[in-house]
C-alpha cells in the first residue's frame, strides 16, 4: 500500500511538472524596450516604442515565433543613465528577456550595457548615434540599427558649408552623443575653410539656458547648430531669439520631429517663427519608407516625423528572426544568428515579408533581412552602413530634402 501511494506521489509530481512544462513553453516570449517616455528625449520615446510594438504585433498576427507569442515589456529610462540602469535590471533579473531594444540617449545605452553584457542580453539600439558605442567590450552582445554620428557629423558639417555659412556657434548636449557629434561636426567644417565661434556644453533639464546661450551668441554667428535633445532645445531657441539671435538655425537628429516643429519656435503654419527654413539631418529611412510611414499611420500610431521608429521595428524583426533561424530563444542564441539573417548572402526579404522570412528558414535557407529602415547589415563592431537624410522645416513642418551618402 504505501509502495503503491508513493508510486502516486511521484507520477503525480512528474505529471505536474511536465504540465508546468508545458505551460511554459506556452508563455509569451519577452523582449524588453527601454524607451525615454520621459526626460530630455521624452517627446521621441512613445513613437519608437510604438514601432517595436507594431513589429511585435505584426509577428504575433502572423503565429508568434517558433509557436510562441511575443510580449513586448516596456520600460521608461526618463534619459538618465542611472534610471535606465535600474530599468534594465528589472528587465534582465525580474523579467528574464533575452534581448532589449533600446534605449535611445547614447550615454543611456551605455550605462544599460553594464547591465546586459554580463548577463548575455542582446541590446540593440535603433537611435543611440555616439561613436563610442561600438568601442565597448561587449563580447558582441551589443548592436544598433542606426548609422554612427561619425557619418552624421560629417554631413552635418558639409551642409553647414554649403548653405554659405563662415562662422557658425554650436551648442550640444553635454554627453557622448552630443560631444562625438559636435567634435565631428566642428572638424568637418573647420577642414573646410569654416569657424565654430563658439562649442558650447549643456547639462540637461536646466529650467533656463540664458548663460549658455548668451556664451553661444558671443562671437556673432551667422547659424547656430543645435546637437540637442528636443526639451532642452525648445528652450534653446525661444531665449535666443529673446536675447537678440536673427540667423538661422541647424539641427541634428536629436532635434527633427514635431516635438519641435510645431513647437514653442514654430507655433504655426501661418506664423512659422525663428525654424522656418531651418536644416537638419538624420539617419535616412528606407526605400520602404512610404509604405511602412502608411501601415504606421494606419495602425493607429501616427502619423509622425519623429526619427527612428523604423530601426526600432526592425530591432525586434531581427531578434524574432535570429530566434527562428537558431530555433531557441536565448540571448547567445540570438546574437549568434543576428548577423546570419541581417547581412548577405541569402534571399532578400523586405519590409512586411515576416511570413516569407519564417517560410525560408524553416526550408534551412538563408535570408538576408532589408527591412522598414532600409539595408541592415551588421559590421563586425555591431555597427551598420546607411545614408544620411537632410531635412528642413517648412511651413512649421518637417520635410524632406535629399539622401546623402554615408
Amino acid at each position: 500500500m504505501r509502495l503503491r501511494l508513493k508510486l502516486s506521489l511521484v507520477l503525480g509530481v512528474v505529471a505536474a511538472m511536465l504540465v508546468g512544462i508545458a505551460v511554459a513553453e506556452e508563455d509569451p516570449i519577452k523582449i524588453g524596450a527601454l524607451m525615454s517616455l520621459t526626460g530630455a528625449l521624452g517627446p521621441y520615446g512613445p513613437s519608437i516604442a510604438d514601432g517595436a510594438q507594431m513589429a511585435v504585433d505584426t509577428i504575433n498576427a502572423a503565429g508568434g515565433v517558433l509557436g510562441r507569442q511575443l510580449e513586448l515589456l516596456l520600460r521608461d529610462t526618463a534619459t538618465s543613465p542611472d534610471v535606465g540602469r535600474d530599468a534594465a535590471s528589472k528587465l534582465v533579473e525580474i523579467d528574464r528577456v533575452s534581448a532589449i531594444v533600446g534605449a535611445l540617449s547614447s550615454g543611456v545605452t551605455l550605462a544599460v550595457s553594464s547591465v546586459t553584457i554580463p548577463a548575455e542580453v542582446v541590446l540593440i539600439s535603433p537611435a543611440s548615434t555616439a561613436p563610442s558605442i561600438p568601442a565597448l567590450d561587449d563580447n558582441d552582445f551589443v548592436f544598433r540599427t542606426v548609422v554612427s554620428d561619425e557619418v552624421q557629423g560629417v554631413v552635418l558639417g558639409r551642409l553647414t558649408k554649403l548653405l554659405n555659412y563662415s562662422n557658425i556657434a554650436v551648442i550640444y548636449v553635454n554627453n557622448d552623443y552630443g560631444k562625438g557629434l559636435a567634435d565631428t561636426l566642428q572638424a568637418t567644417f573647420e577642414s573646410l575653410g569654416g569657424t565654430v565661434s563658439e562649442s558650447v556644453p549643456y547639462e540637461e533639464n536646466k529650467p533656463s539656458y540664458r548663460g549658455e546661450v548668451d556664451r553661444l551668441l558671443s562671437g556673432d554667428p551667422q547659424a547656430v547648430v543645435l546637437v540637442c535633445y528636443p526639451v532642452d532645445g525648445n528652450k534653446q531657441i525661444v531665449e535666443a531669439v529673446e536675447a537678440g539671435y536673427t540667423g538661422q538655425f541647424l539641427m541634428a537628429d536629436g532635434m527633427k520631429g514635431e516635438g519641435v516643429a510645431p513647437g514653442p519656435a514654430c507655433a504655426s503654419a501661418d506664423q512659422p517663427g525663428p525654424l522656418e527654413g531651418a536644416f537638419g539631418t538624420v539617419a535616412a529611412a528606407g526605400f520602404k519608407a512610404e509604405q511602412f510611414e502608411a501601415d504606421y499611420d494606419a495602425g493607429g500610431y501616427g502619423p509622425s516625423t519623429i526619427p527612428y521608429y523604423d530601426k526600432a521595428y526592425d530591432a525586434v524583426m531581427l531578434i524574432a528572426l535570429a530566434m527562428v533561424r537558431g530555433g531557441d530563444t536565448s540571448g547567445v542564441t540570438i546574437r549568434d544568428n543576428l548577423r546570419a539573417v541581417a547581412n548577405p548572402p541569402g534571399e532578400v526579404v523586405y519590409y512586411n515579408e515576416w511570413e516569407k522570412a519564417v517560410a525560408l528558414l524553416q526550408a534551412g535557407k538563408e535570408i538576408n533581412y532589408q527591412g522598414a529602415a532600409g539595408l541592415v547589415d551588421f559590421k563586425e563592431t555591431g555597427d551598420v552602413e546607411g545614408a544620411i537624410e537632410v531635412w528642413k522645416v517648412e511651413g512649421c513642418e518637417v520635410v524632406t530634402v535629399m539622401e546623402a551618402p554615408g
